[in-house]
């Protein structure tokens, strides 16, 4: 019997805003700390370059851009660095992916997230929910302008 030594969660959401509009959320640090953990991002608009996410002054992840179609898709390691277990998991991948829905839907983009090369562990598990809810938290802001969940101290 052959077991699975590998955990890639992928999701996908439908959300009811433009492209350009995901795209610039889920680039602008002014705008990631209200469904991000509060965790603010730091961008390059090429492939080779660094990327991180802070929150009070510390990186919570780091990475490099691998691929990059502004509007449309983002490829880049990952490495947290928010709580131990997760800065012991190795350096994965994340992509994210934004397209039209299959069918017409004007103002709707369809947003998958994939991300590769985590261990099957109770922490990269929690990564895989910790994705679910950021993910819902960009759609609740953009849906209706209010973050899904008010941030701690906020």
């Amino acid at each position: 019997m052959t077991t699975s030594t590998a955990f890639a969660p992928v999701i996908s959401l439908a959300i009811r805003a433009e492209a350009d509009a995901v795209w610039h959320a889920l680039t602008d640090g002014a705008i990631t700390p209200a469904y991000y953990y509060g965790f603010s991002a730091e961008f390059p608009a090429t492939a080779g370059e660094q990327y991180r996410y802070t929150a009070g002054g510390a990186d919570m992840i780091t990475g490099t851009v691998l691929g990059i179609e502004p509007g449309r898709s983002i490829h880049m390691s990952f490495a947290g660095h928010w709580q131990p277990d997760v800065a012991a998991l190795p350096e994965s991948t994340v992509t994210i992916e934004l397209a039209p829905p299959s069918m017409p839907l004007p103002g709707v983009t369809v947003l998958t997230l994939t991300h590769r090369g985590l261990p099957e562990s109770p922490s990269a598990r929690n990564l895989g929910h910790g994705w679910v809810m950021i993910l819902s938290g960009l759609k609740s802001l953009l849906e209706t302008g209010s973050p899904l969940a008010a941030r701690a101290g906020h």
